[in-house]
């Protein structure tokens, strides 16, 4: 992503963290923030020195400028922007940016190659278009919610603890910009990119877990989809979870004494899948006799006979796994306002394009008035600009 320049007007998560993964790769990204607060996500979770250490994460290596876009000058700031940048991300509502004639079919003409990803929360037609989208909200729209409940006890709908919904439109959204960014080198010009949370969440979630509503129309088999054998064991001082293969079923069923997995129907992956009633027996009886087992030993035994298996483990416990820190996966980064900062490394890792230690995460309007000098403003023309409130 070298060489390649992005104008981010995103907040929160969804697009900061797509653009962070494009800055890790190494674009360029400046980030618009409006006056006088900037992105509302520079303020929840932990924070040192007045900075929120998620924001930190998901905005590292950019550099932020403050602009007013109701201000004349901001607008007139905003074009200049856009003449600068090969991409350019927004999550406003639908039709915002067109009362500010920077929706895409304002711009094109002037920028035939500009990539323009407009981000929402359930997409810019519908009864809801225009309604404000919060990861929850969308975990509930989507069938998350729904799909916890088909799994719990009570069959009671649950929220994953995790603004997943935000992260999964993140990565498409990143995809997206590459895959627009490599269709305009090959010569097809620029283009509008639409992508909705909603959308993606349903594109994420639906191939596995709706596998009873796939077929229309009469005929067919409905077997349990593969999220449907995934379940947590209770153990006298932990939980894990554990999956046989057809090698391993037999030995697993005897070491946790579960006599019904002896039953023939139930001898390869197929006739599991095909009996869950005699498969919930074996089920049942596994769960009697992890509950009687410490977690550490279960887990040795299992892994004596190749049983895939993995022990819950807390986020508190997690930097210091062994297989976390021989991967890399977690870094100390020294951050000059908020200190050090324990962050996830880039996922990807490139042979020949390595991604370097990204620049710390910008305060607020850091670079604001570099950014303006770049673009051409000389310095009375950055003070009338703060007189008119462009800048905040």
């Amino acid at each position: 992503m070298r060489g390649v320049r992005v104008l981010d007007l995103t907040t929160i998560v969804a697009g900061p963290m797509a653009t962070q993964i494009l800055a890790d790769q190494g674009a360029e990204v400046i980030k618009v923030e409006a006056p006088p607060v900037g992105d509302r996500g520079r303020y929840p979770g932990a924070s040192r020195g007045g900075l929120g250490t998620t924001f930190l994460i998901y905005n590292r290596g950019k550099r932020s400028i403050l602009l007013d876009l109701k201000a004349p000058g901001g607008l007139e700031v905003m074009r200049r922007l856009v003449g600068w940048a090969d991409v350019v991300i927004h999550n406003f509502r639908p039709r915002v940016m067109g009362k500010l004639g920077l929706d895409y079919e304002s711009l094109r003409a002037a920028h035939p190659d500009l990539v323009y990803v407009a981000m929402s929360g359930f997409g810019e037609e519908g009864p809801m278009a225009e309604r404000p989208a919060y990861d929850h909200m969308l975990q509930c729209y989507a069938g998350f919610a729904a799909l916890q409940g088909e799994s719990s006890a009570d069959g009671a709908p649950g929220l994953i603890r995790n603004v997943v919904v935000d992260k999964l439109t993140a990565l498409t959204a990143a995809q997206a910009i590459t895959a627009a960014l490599f269709a305009r080198a090959g010569g097809a010009g620029g283009q509008e990119v639409k992508l909705s949370m909603m959308g993606a969440a349903i594109a994420f979630l639906w191939p596995d877990a709706a596998v009873r509503h796939h077929l229309v129309g009469e005929g067919g088999e409905v077997k349990p989809g593969m999220a449907e054998f995934c379940r947590l064991y209770r153990f006298q001082n932990g939980y894990a979870t554990f999956n046989a293969s057809d090698a391993s079923f037999a030995e697993l069923c005897r070491v946790l004494n579960a006599p019904a997995g002896t039953h023939p129907r139930l001898q390869n992956s197929v006739g599991r899948v095909r009996n869950p009633e005699l498969m919930a027996e074996v089920e049942r009886q596994w769960a009697d006799a992890a509950a009687g087992l410490d977690v550490d030993e279960a887990i040795a035994l299992l892994e004596s006979i190749d049983v895939p298996c993995a022990k819950v483990i807390s986020l508190g416990d997690l930097p210091e796994h062994p297989q976390v820190v021989a991967n890399g996966y977690l870094r100390i980064a020294e951050h000059p306002v908020a200190g050090p900062i324990r962050e996830p490394r880039p996922a990807a890792a490139f042979s020949g394009t390595p991604a370097e230690p990204a620049a710390p995460a910008p305060q607020l309007g850091e670079h604001t008035a570099q950014i303006l000098a770049e673009l051409g403003f000389d310095a009375p023309a950055i003070d009338r600009l703060r007189t008119e409130g462009a800048l905040g």
